[in-house]
C-alpha cells in the first residue's frame, strides 16, 4: 500500500507540519527507543514498521515522500489513507481529522426512490447494497489536487466522476462504481447470479463465459458489471452523462475471491476493488463513503444529490464488545501498562470504552475492526504494539518443555528413517485429488468423497482421497513425463473414509518401487525391526479372499502382523497389501512399466509397544556367509523359516543375531517333487571379538542344518 505523506497530512491536525511534524516523529522514536533518521520519511517508516506495517521502501523527500507499506491480510482497514492516518495519529499521539461527508445543502429535487430502484436477489453474496442518484452533473477533467493524489497511487486520471470513485477507494477503503443512469434499462439495479453464457463485455481485459457462480450487477435487461470485480461497457461514465447512479456495497469476500480466480481477471491478480472486497471492507462505512463521494461530485461536477439513500441491508451488523482485564494485559505483555495509557491507545484506534473499572474495561469494537478484534488477546496485542515492545524487560531465563511424541509420530519417524536409508524419496502430496482418477478400493468400497462445489478452487482437487496409491501413481506418471528415471517413493499421510455424513481419518504408509516386488517386499519386512516391535513381526501371505482388482493376480500378497500370545500362540492381523500394479491401473495412469505398490495401516503398526532405541556399534570383524537350499512342503512359508532361523540365532554364539536370513529364491519343479518347493537363503556368521575360521563356521552351519531339517522335515537340495 502506497502512503504519500502529503495525502496523509490531510487527516492530521493542520499545525502538524514542518518542524512540528519532525518533532512529533522524533518524540515517538524516542518513546520506542528507535534511532531517528535524518530523513523524516525514513523515521516515519521505522515507526510504521514497529507498529506492524512493514515499510518496504521510501521514495522522495520530506512531506513529498511516498512510503511503501506491507499491509497484512487481517488488517484491511490499512488499505486506505484514512486507516493509515488513524495509525499515524495513534503513534504520534495526536488527533485524527475526518474528511467531511455530510450532504447538507447538496441535496434537492425528487427523492432517490422515485428516480431508481435497487433489488438484491442474493443477500448472502451481497449483504448490503446502496445507491445514490446525482442529477445535473457535468463530466470534465479533475482538478489538479485530485489528479496528483491518483498519480501518487499509480493511477491515470480520466474524468472527475471516475477519479472521485477511485479517490474514495484509496481514501476510505470503499470501492465505488458510477453508472450512467440514463443507460440503465428501467432505471433499475438487480444484484443477481449470472445466467449461463450471459453476454458481458468488461471495460478492459477478456473474461471466460459467465456462469451462475458469478454475481453480477444487472439492470432490467442484462449484466452491467461483475460484482466487486470489474465494470462492463455500455453503462460507463461518458462526456454526455448528466445523471449518475453511484453504487457503494459490501460483497461477500470468499465469493469475490473465487470469482477473480475462476474468471482469471487480469491473470488472477484482480482489480483494486476486488483486492479490497476479498479482504473485507467496513459494512457500516458504506453509506459514509457514498455520501463523501456524492459531496465531492457535487463540488467538482455540479448537480444535486437526490434526497435519500437506496439502501438494501436486510440484516444490519451487530455491535461487538470485548472485555479487557488489566491484570491479564500485564501478564501477557510482561510489563505494567498504566490504565490511562491503555484507554488512550484503544480510543485512538477507534474503540469506544463503554465500561471502565480499576481492574478491567469493556471496549466496543469499531466496525472496521470487527473481523480482527474478537478476543481479549487481540486488544492486548493492540496495546502492546502501540505502547512499545521496548518496555518489556529482558528475561534471560526460559523454560521449555518438549512435547511427548504420540505413537503415530514415533512410528512415522522410524519409518521415515528406514525408507530414506533404503534409498526411497518421501513425498507429501495433496489430500485433495482429481475425482476422475481410478480409486483403488483398499480401505473402503466408497468412491472418494466430492467436496462442496462452492469450496473447490480447482476441478482436479475436488475429492478427498481414500487411498495413497492414486497420489503415488500420479507422482510416478509425473516423474515419467519428466524422464527422471527409476522411482522409489513413499508417503506417510492420511486418507479419509466416508462414514455416513462424517469422515474417518486413517494414517497410512504408502510406497511405490520401480525395481519390482521383491525389493519392496524386503523393505516391508524390515519394518518390524525398525519399529522394534516387542513380540511381533510382519509376514507376507497369499490373499485369503482373492486378489484386489488394483493388483496383478499372482503378484500380490497380504501383509500380516504376527503377534506372540500366551503359550506361544500366534495372532495374525492384516495391516495392508503388497503387490504389482494391475494392468488396468497401469494403463489408467499411462505408466510404461509395472510398478510395485504397498499400503499399510499405520494405526495398527504403531499400537504395539516398541522397545527402546538401541545403538549397535558397527562390527569390527568381517562376516562369513553360508547359503542353504531347503526342500520343504509347499505349505511352509518363508516367514516360518525366517522366524526359526532368528530364534536359533539366540542360542548360537557364532550366528549374528542382528542379521536376518537373506532370502535368495524359491524353485518349484519335478526336480524337487510334487507338493514341495526349494527355498534358498543365506545366513551370516560373525564374532564381535575376532575373525572366525572356516572350521568354526562350518561347524555352526552344520548345527543349524541339522536343527532346521528336523524341525521342518526337510531335505537339502543338492
Amino acid at each position: 500500500m502506497k502512503l504519500p505523506l502529503a495525502w496523509l497530512l490531510d487527516y492530521l491536525p493542520a499545525q502538524l507540519r514542518g518542524e512540528t511534524l519532525a518533532d512529533a516523529v522524533e518524540a515517538a522514536c524516542h518513546r520506542w527507543e528507535l534511532e531517528p533518521s535524518t530523513s523524516l520519511a525514513f523515521s516515519l517508516g521505522k515507526l510504521f514498521t514497529f507498529a506492524g506495517f512493514n515499510c518496504d521502501a521510501v521514495s522522495g523527500e520530506n512531506e513529498q515522500a511516498v512510503l511503501e507499506l506491507d499491509v497484512l491480510s487481517n488488517r484491511p482497514d490499512g488499505l486506505c489513507i484514512l486507516g493509515l492516518a488513524r495509525e499515524a495519529a495513534a503513534i504520534l499521539r495526536t488527533e485524527l481529522v475526518y474528511p467531511p461527508w455530510d450532504l447538507a445543502g447538496k441535496e434537492g429535487g425528487e427523492p432517490a426512490a422515485a428516480l431508481g430502484q435497487v433489488q438484491v436477489a442474493e443477500p448472502e453474496l451481497c449483504p448490503r447494497y446502496t445507491a445514490r442518484i446525482i442529477r445535473g452533473v457535468k463530466v470534465a477533467p479533475s482538478p489538479q489536487w485530485l489528479q496528483e493524489r491518483l498519480s501518487w497511487m499509480g493511477l491515470q486520471p480520466r474524468n472527475n466522476i471516475v477519479d472521485i470513485t477511485n479517490f474514495i477507494c484509496y481514501e476510505l477503503n470503499q470501492p465505488l462504481h458510477a453508472f450512467d443512469l440514463a443507460t440503465l434499462h428501467e432505471r433499475r439495479i438487480v444484484v443477481r447470479r449470472a445466467r449461463n453464457d450471459e453476454p458481458f463485455t468488461p471495460l478492459y481485459d477478456e473474461l471466460p463465459p459467465l456462469t451462475p457462480e458469478t454475481l453480477v450487477i444487472a439492470d432490467g435487461r442484462c449484466a452491467r458489471a461483475i460484482a466487486g470485480v470489474i465494470g462492463g461497457q455500455g453503462s460507463e461514465i461518458g462526456p454526455e452523462t448528466t445523471e449518475i447512479l453511484l453504487e457503494a456495497a459490501y460483497f461477500n469476500p470468499a465469493n469475490t475471491r473465487r470469482t477473480v480466480r475462476r474468471l482469471k481477471v487480469l491473470e488472477g491478480r484482480g482489480t483494486d476493488s476486488s483486492y479490497r472486497f476479498e479482504r473485507g471492507i467496513d459494512v457500516e462505512g458504506v453509506a459514509q463513503a457514498s455520501a463523501r463521494a456524492a459531496r465531492l461530485i457535487v463540488e467538482l461536477a455540479g448537480g444535486q444529490v437526490a434526497p435519500g439513500l437506496l439502501d438494501v441491508w436486510p440484516v444490519p451488523s451487530a455491535e461487538k464488545s470485548v472485555l479487557l482485564r488489566l491484570s491479564e494485559l500485564d501478564r501477557v505483555f510482561g510489563a505494567h501498562v498504566p490504565p490511562e495509557e491503555v484507554g488512550r491507545i484503544l480510543e485512538a484506534l477507534g474503540c469506544r470504552i463503554t465500561a471502565r473499572g480499576s481492574a478491567r474495561l469493556t471496549c466496543r469494537v469499531p466496525s472496521w475492526r470487527r473481523g480482527d478484534l474478537e478476543r481479549e488477546i487481540d486488544l492486548i496485542e493492540e496495546v502492546a504494539r502501540l505502547h512499545g515492545y521496548n518496555h518489556v524487560p529482558a528475561v534471560t531465563a526460559m523454560t521449555a518443555q518438549v512435547p511427548v511424541c504420540s505413537a503415530i509420530e514415533a512410528a512415522s519417524d522410524r519409518l521415515r528413517t528406514l525408507f530414506t536409508a533404503l534409498g526411497y524419496f518421501e513425498t507429501a502430496s495433496d489430500s485433495l485429488i482429481d475425482p476422475r482418477w481410478p480409486a483403488p478400493a483398499l480401505w473402503t468400497e466408497a468412491r472418494p468423497a466430492l467436496l462442496d462445489r462452492a469450496s473447490v478452487l480447482r476441478e482436479d482437487h475436488a475429492a478427498l482421497r481414500t487411498s495413497l496409491l492414486s497420489s503415488l501413481l500420479a507422482l510416478r506418471r509425473y516423474n515419467q513425463d519428466q524422464r527422471s528415471g527409476e522411482a522409489r517413493l513413499f508417503e506417510l499421510g492420511k486418507v479419509f473414509l466416508p462414514r455416513g455424513q462424517e469422515f474417518e481419518e486413517r494414517h497410512i504408509l504408502g510406497a511405490l518401487d520401480d525395481r519390482g516386488f521383491q525389493t519392496l517386499a524386503d523393505a516391508i519386512l524390515r519394518i518390524a525391526e525398525a519399529l522394534e516391535m516387542d513380540g511381533a513381526h510382519l509376514k507376507l501371505a497369499a490373499p485369503a479372499a482373492g486378489t484386489p482388482p488394483f493388483l496383478h493376480a499372482g503378484q500380490a500378497c497380504q501383509v500380516l502382523r504376527v503377534r506372540e500370545t500366551r503359550g506361544h500362540e500366534r495372532a495374525e492381523d492384516q495391516i495392508g497389501w503388497l503387490g504389482v500394479v494391475s494392468a488396468g491401473l497401469q494403463q489408467a495412469f499411462d505408466l510404461r512399466k509395472p510398478v510395485a505398490l504397498c499400503e499399510l495401516d499405520l494405526d495398527k503398526l504403531s499400537n504395539l509397544p516398541s522397545g527402546p532405541r538401541r545403538y549397535l556399534e558397527p562390527p569390527a570383524f568381517p562376516e562369513v556367509a553360508r547359503d542353504i537350499a531347503l526342500v520343504v512342503a509347499e505349505g511352509v512359508a518363508w516367514d516360518e523359516i525366517q522366524l526359526f532361523a532368528s530364534r536359533w540365532a539366540q542360542d548360537e554364539p557364532l550366528r549374528d543375531r542382528h542379521e536376518a536370513p537373506r532370502f535368495m529364491s524359491v524353485f518349484r519343479g519335478k526336480q524337487v517333487g510334487a507338493g514341495k518347493k526349494s527355498v534358498a537363503f543365506s545366513l551370516v556368521y560373525r564374532a564381535r571379538e575376532r575373525t572366525l575360521t572356516d572350521e568354526e563356521v562350518n561347524a555352526a552351519h552344520a548345527r543349524f542344518q541339522q536343527a532346521i531339517l528336523a524341525h521342518f522335515h526337510a531335505t537339502l537340495r543338492t
